[in-house]
């Protein structure tokens, strides 16, 4: 039992996905996002308003959440995925944390987040 604890959390520590970059996020977002968030992020998307989609790119309505709160809609989606689906198998913790910092909290209107 002893030599095979140290083999467990080398194990454990190689499964885990590598981090993913800021250009990988964008891509996500373009991939995953676009649909309700729109190509800039601020919910003029094909179904952004439709769907209310949050628009990233308003101050003042961005300012009200938190990163924290931000990440943890990444993680969890909304309302058991039928208004947004959870990321959670798909964006580990710090890059959602990444996502927010580097691509939605920059996203500005008319300008698309995937370049």
């Amino acid at each position: 039992m002893r030599t095979l604890l140290p083999l467990l959390c080398v194990t454990g520590l190689m499964a885990q996905a590598p981090a993913r970059s800021v250009d990988d996020l964008r891509a996500f977002f373009q991939q995953n996002c676009v649909k309700c968030h729109g190509v800039d992020g601020s919910a003029l998307g094909p179904d952004g308003k439709k769907l209310r989609g949050f628009d990233f790119t308003d101050a003042t309505k961005a300012a009200d959440l938190n990163d924290a709160k931000m990440v943890r809609t990444i993680q969890k989606g909304i309302f058991f995925g039928w208004i947004m689906p959870s990321f959670k198998g798909e964006l580990s913790e710090a890059d959602a944390e990444l996502m927010v910092k580097e691509v939605l909290r920059k996203a500005q209107k008319g300008k698309p987040i995937a370049r």
